[in-house]
């Protein structure tokens, strides 16, 4: 059976919180928006933002699927 490979795209997209520790990690991502006409958010809307947020669990399974070797 082939090896499974990583996908590229998503491995750039995606992080684990803990990619070599005991317990599973969990998979973080930037949010959309982020770029360009900032000036037009407020500053809790930009703050709120800024933060990266884990991926829902619905999605999880399809992600971890997608960035196997990392």
């Amino acid at each position: 059976m082939a090896r499974q490979k990583t996908n590229k795209t998503a491995a750039k997209r995606f992080k684990l919180t803990n990619p070599k520790g005991k317990k599973k990690g969990k998979l973080m991502y930037k949010q959309s928006h982020q770029n360009h006409l900032k000036t037009k958010k407020s500053r809790r809307a930009k703050r709120r933002q800024s933060n990266k947020r884990i991926v829902s669990s619905a999605n999880e399974k399809n992600m971890y699927r997608k960035i196997v070797n990392l």
